[in-house]
């Protein structure tokens, strides 16, 4: 899939949403057919991740929205592996996420922020995080939607995590804020970042 323009695109604190604005409609415009192919290759890259860990536990992951990476199609070798599979909540605005445990094909319900959740909702406590970025610089930061859910799940229980987003939202510079938490791996479509987040502190 082509990228982005290769031009140097520096985050400064005043511009996250205007940053934020300008990933998130250039993922949306991207052809279907090279996003299809795109989002099979990070799917395959995330499986790879995935498999390596034993033994098998909870992943969560999410429901694509706003032109995220959509990796429904690899789920089935996951759960043939024996991973149970589990995706978000919002319990509140200012509260930490919770999860559900989910299957493919399984009933779900629409909510608010364009979430779908399985219905019924049976909380799960997850393994391993996989979570879609708007943005990420190769230190492994993180630019999401602003509203800190991921940072207070992190907060109140660290788990490894997998930030997943198309090489074209790499930022080359990225002013992290204190309560930023690093990433342990970044998976794009032609990418896998292992980063040494384990036991890393946030930004300072």
């Amino acid at each position: 899939m082509e990228s982005a323009p290769s031009i140097p695109r520096t985050l400064l604190d005043g511009s996250r949403d205007f940053e934020r604005k300008r990933l998130i409609a250039w993922r949306q415009s991207l052809d279907p057919h090279q996003r299809d192919q795109a989002d099979q290759r990070i799917g395959e890259r995330l499986a790879q991740i995935v498999l390596a860990r034993r033994p098998a536990g909870v992943l969560a992951l999410y429901w694509p929205i706003r032109g995220e990476p959509d990796l429904r199609a690899v789920l089935g070798s996951l759960v043939e592996a024996g991973w149970q599979l589990a995706l978000p909540s919002v319990a509140g605005r200012e509260s930490p996420l919770e999860f559900g445990r989910w299957q493919p094909g399984q009933a779900m319900r629409a909510v608010s922020f364009g979430l779908m959740l399985p219905d019924p909702f049976e909380p799960v406590l997850p393994d391993l995080l996989v979570i879609p970025c708007v943005g990420f610089d190769r230190r492994g930061y993180r630019l999401g939607y602003g509203a800190g859910f991921y940072d207070r799940t992190l907060a109140g229980r660290p788990v490894p995590t997998v930030g997943v987003a198309y090489d074209g939202c790499e930022l080359t510079a990225f002013a992290a804020q204190p309560h930023d938490r690093p990433l342990d791996w970044v998976v794009t479509e032609t990418r896998t970042l292992g980063l040494p987040a384990a036991g890393r502190a946030p930004a300072a």
